[in-house]
């Protein structure tokens, strides 16, 4: 079976969610004997045998705010890059074709197309509305422009949808309009971390991080679903209780970022929270493994990838209680704690009875590493191959 994967992005070019995801479900269903190739936006000279990749001329792939002029190209890039696929399905190599984002391949056109919707312009769009500034709304302008019609292009043109949570599904099914039986739930995968990662004493030292800090960690897009701002406002909490020892890193950038680091220093909190950029995907275990706590602040998510690396290490998780992802799946005080959604008291309640509470804390430890462990990336695989081998045969 020969596969064309077709995303926006991939490493190692730049490094996301849905690029970690294609890239571990491409390795995965490789030792399984998928031939995959991948076409995405990205570095010509880093193209091989494996991956082509198409030089963006627009913001396609840019994290930070651009300008209008390369925001207004991003169609012209889509087109072309639609070309491309479509030259390469004339040559009949592929058996399916399969589409990791609508955005970049809602118009292509093949008999076995699949396409996986991670996360929809509907969910983001209920998202921003909550941030009316200037950035905000050129987002939220994109996803009605663009976002809406790329999705219902895929939707008419792919023979199956796979949706990494319940949730997304559903909005698809409600929102969209689409049949369920054109839909299959099929989560994000993790894999075990190799043995040679430094233990918490190292990974501090090298990141220069003091041993006697109780660490609180999270990275994402600074996107207005992932609701950055409750884990500033925590701080702020923290800081007026006296826990003079508490680092709080937020990994990532977006959007949002400028307004993120302007909360920080209005609630003057800079000496506690710490903003890294983005964070190399070789350097990620670093931080996973010096962190006392991983928070997931989203009111919007398809499934994490995060939080599966997080837990797979180990560490405590503390997660939104919204019905979304692999948040709704994972057990309050087995897996995780909840916090209610978008409260900032609640969570920073949840985080010192973690601090006090050290029983508690390695219990979390234990559940969080059992709850990642259920999502092993032979099996996403596994099930992946199952949907293409249902396509073919219709």
């Amino acid at each position: 079976m020969k596969v064309l994967m077709v995303t926006r992005e991939y490493p190692p070019f730049i490094v996301g969610g849905v690029s970690t995801h294609t890239y571990y479900l491409t390795k995965y269903l490789k030792k399984k004997g998928v031939n995959v190739k991948i076409v995405s936006f990205g570095d010509p000279k880093l193209s091989n045998e494996e991956v082509l990749f198409v030089k963006p001329n627009s913001s396609i792939i840019s994290r930070e705010s651009k300008s209008i002029v390369e925001d207004a190209k991003i169609p012209l890039d889509i087109a072309r890059f639609t070309n491309i696929v479509k030259q390469l399905l004339r040559s009949k190599e592929y058996d399916i074709v399969h589409v990791q984002e609508p955005y970049v391949g809602g118009l292509v056109n093949y008999e076995y197309k699949i396409t996986t919707i991670h996360d929809t312009s509907f969910g983001e769009i209920k998202s921003y509305l909550k941030y009316f500034e200037s950035k905000s709304l050129k987002r939220i302008a994109f996803y009605i422009a663009l976002g809406y019609a790329m999705e219902y292009a895929s939707t008419i043109t792919s023979k199956i949808i796979i949706s990494p949570s319940l949730d997304v599904a559903w909005e698809m099914i409600k929102v969209y309009n689409i049949p369920s039986v054109k839909i299959r739930v099929i989560p994000n995968g993790i894999e075990e971390p190799p043995n040679n990662e430094p233990d918490k004493i190292t990974a501090r030292q090298i990141l220069g991080i003091p041993e006697d800090f109780f660490v609180i960690f999270t990275t994402a897009q600074h996107v207005a679903r992932k609701r950055l701002d409750i884990l500033i406002r925590v701080a702020k909490m923290l800081k007026d209780k006296k826990y003079r020892k508490i680092m709080i890193i937020v990994g990532g950038s977006g959007p949002l970022t400028n307004y993120l680091k302007k909360l920080a220093s209005d609630l003057g909190v800079n000496d506690i929270v710490k903003f890294t950029g983005w964070i190399p995907n070789e350097e990620l275990p670093l931080y996973y493994r010096a962190t006392d706590v991983f928070v997931i602040t989203s009111e919007y998510e398809a499934g994490p990838l995060t939080m599966l690396e997080a837990g797979i290490r180990g560490i405590p998780l503390i997660v939104a209680d919204v019905p979304s992802g692999f948040m709704a799946i994972a057990r309050h005080s087995i897996h995780c704690l909840k916090f209610k959604s978008n409260d900032y008291v609640d969570l920073a309640e949840k985080i010192v009875s973690l601090i006090h509470d050290y029983k508690l804390w390695k219990n979390l430890s234990h559940g969080a590493r059992k709850f990642a462990s259920n999502f092993n990336w032979n099996i996403i695989a596994e099930k992946t191959i199952t949907v293409y081998r249902e396509v073919l045969s219709s």
